[in-house]
């Protein structure tokens, strides 16, 4: 059962750092979906719930009364999306926080940055290129369902996923793929690319980052469920900075191969070993 609660807010827009935009709006707090690998849930304000990871959600219902005031004082060039939570989640079904932001900035004619991904954004597909700026970046990580259940316990099905693509596209969408965190040895990117719905021009590899998720508790559950090859793998690849760079590279050269056959413009995003924020972005 997921506890809903109304959290009160001052302010729609907050600065970010994120490259991607210069501020950014989270419609909701937690998220319903509880991916396991999700950096989120180790946030400071998520930890003082006493609830599982998943199982929460806060509604932050004040949020396009006050956008619709702050853009009467604020011009942002572009505004980030679902940074710290799932912006089509099923709540949104009821509350349609993340429509009326939508409709707010479609108004002003501000571009967008989403991060999603949950097949529900097919519904909003036809109001979503306003702007030629406007972007989706939108998570495919497991080729594999029952892997894919996983780690992303009540997340859309590949095959839903695939939809909302095919929906995204059909619309005229600028659509990108996002497969990260890649976490190493669950996945390979031969089968991922193979999945990635004719259209898609643009793929993007986040590597895993150790410092900002709970690897201990990662790898526990790949341990149990997957196999502890595969947990003793990905301990590999986090023991030592050496490690993580040669993972990099193999994945650089791994995705060069397998894009032979595809054509994508892929970047790849590195998070520095010994940070928990700072990235290198590798692009070629």
């Amino acid at each position: 059962m997921i506890k809903e609660s109304i959290l009160n807010v001052n302010k729609a827009l907050s600065r970010t750092l994120i490259s991607l935009a210069d501020y950014v709006i989270n419609p909701y707090r937690g998220c319903t979906f509880g991916c396991i690998y999700c950096y989120t849930q180790y946030n400071k304000n998520i930890l003082k719930k006493k609830e599982k990871w998943g199982d929460f959600i806060e509604i932050k219902k004040d949020i396009p009364l006050l956008l619709d005031k702050e853009l009467k004082l604020i011009s942002p060039k572009k505004v980030l999306m679902g940074s710290t939570t799932e912006i089509f989640q099923y709540p949104e079904l009821k509350y349609g926080i993340t429509q009326k932001i939508l409709e707010i900035l479609k108004s002003h004619n501000i571009p967008f940055v989403i991060l999603t991904k949950s097949y529900l954004i097919k519904d909003f597909a036809h109001i979503l290129s306003y702007h030629p700026s406007n972007k989706i970046y939108f998570t495919f990580m497991f080729s594999d369902e029952n892997i894919r259940k996983l780690f992303e316990p009540n997340d859309s099905s590949l095959e839903r996923r695939k939809e909302a693509i095919s929906a995204l596209l059909k619309n005229n969408v600028n659509t990108k793929i996002h497969i990260g965190p890649f976490i190493p040895y669950t996945d390979d990117l031969a089968n991922l690319f193979s999945l990635i719905p004719d259209g898609i021009k643009d793929v993007q590899i986040e590597i895993y980052n150790s410092k900002v998720g709970n690897i201990s508790n990662l790898v526990s559950m790949v341990k149990d469920k997957i196999s502890i090859d595969t947990a003793k793998k990905i301990e590999e690849v986090y023991r030592s900075k050496e490690n993580y760079d040669l993972f990099v590279e193999d994945t650089k050269k791994e995705a060069d191969l397998v894009n032979k056959k595809h054509g994508f413009n892929i970047n790849i995003v590195v998070p520095r070993f010994d940070s928990c924020y700072n990235n290198n972005e590798i692009k070629y």
